[in-house]
């Protein structure tokens, strides 16, 4: 709903009418939300819900009826849609996709605060938001320590349904996800990665088949490695130390994808020197993953383009028009 939300509210307030597709994978969601703007006077056809796939998403960014396409999903989808914007006439796309973040914890950080940060960049919502930061850098001189605290404390969450207060870690999304995950972890320990904690399929009383897996730490990590690289879009951490400001810079922005990352520190004219050099569209300091209506939200390189919310939200579903007018009723003739 929170995607949703910050592609129709917008929107409408501009005057616009929309046309939302939800992912296959979560119909449901965007059926409530439809009642809940029914139930607050959203005139009828002003938002409308379009279930569907691929053909459907192809269909509504190819029609002539539709002005603008907002997208928030993987970087290959992205592409496409991307295309099929333009494939017949040109309209313009925002496109919000994948990530490979990092979260940098420097020697002289706080490391409780430094382990709750890594927490909320890699387990909220199962690891399966885009600007999560798989890629967790620790200085060496703090390593064991955070290492402890982080296993401590990942240990404790409990594994369960959503419905449940006391649940920190739900479902993944699909079977099909779920494996994909798993298949990062299993590949990464073939590749000589170590693993810290969790990573195997979690019982879970009461729901036998439910798509469970325990919140994954692994270190020893080494740039060849598939979790290295790619985004994982799971509850995956990957612990790698580093020594110098340089090193850990040039860690963070080893990578295609440019949407987050996060610094750890005491020395706050410190962390904005290293803001400036990360190379991504959200930088956070000491903490991570926070989303603010009025601060815009997008990234750079792999990651996409265009922004959402904030007033680059207004920007995204209007058009510049620019009018001249002679008020002197005089017009000089230059012929």
């Amino acid at each position: 709903m929170q995607t949703a939300s910050w592609k129709i509210a917008p929107a409408i307030a501009c005057g616009n009418a929309v046309v939302y597709k939800p992912s296959p994978l979560a119909p449901v969601s965007a059926v409530i939300l439809a009642h809940i703007l029914q139930h607050v006077g959203v005139p009828d056809g002003l938002v409308n819900i379009v279930q569907g796939g691929a053909h459907t998403g192809s269909a509504i960014c190819q029609s002539r009826a539709i002005s603008k396409v907002s997208f928030t999903g993987s970087v290959n989808t992205g592409k496409i849609i991307a295309q099929n914007a333009a494939s017949d006439f040109v309209k313009p796309v925002t496109l919000e996709l994948g990530g490979k973040s990092s979260c940098i914890i420097f020697e002289d950080s706080n490391i409780d605060l430094g382990v709750t940060g890594a927490m909320m960049a890699n387990f909220f919502s199962q690891g399966q938001v885009c600007s999560n930061a798989s890629k967790v850098l620790v200085h060496k001189c703090i390593l064991e320590p955070f290492t402890k605290a982080l296993v401590k404390r990942t240990s404790e969450m409990i594994i369960g349904d959503p419905l449940n207060e006391a649940t920190r870690i739900g479902a993944t999304i699909s079977a099909e996800h779920l494996e994909k995950v798993k298949g990062y972890i299993d590949g990464a320990t073939e590749e000589g990665a170590h693993l810290v904690h969790g990573g195997n399929r979690a019982v879970v009383n009461g729901l036998p088949n439910g798509y469970f897996l325990e919140p994954c730490i692994l270190s020893n990590i080494t740039p060849e490695m598939k979790v290295y690289k790619y985004e994982i879009f799971g509850s995956v951490l990957c612990i790698i130390p580093f020594e110098t400001d340089e090193e850990a810079l040039r860690i963070a922005n080893d990578t295609p994808f440019g949407l987050a990352a996060g610094i750890f520190t005491n020395n706050l004219s410190k962390a904005h020197r290293f803001a400036r050099k990360l190379h991504a569209g959200n930088i956070y300091i000491n903490t991570f993953n926070d989303v603010s209506p009025y601060v815009p939200f997008g990234g750079f390189n792999q990651s996409g383009y265009g922004r959402e919310n904030g007033k680059a939200a207004i920007e995204n579903y209007t058009q510049i028009k620019s009018v001249f007018v002679n008020a002197s009723n005089i017009l000089e003739n230059p012929f």
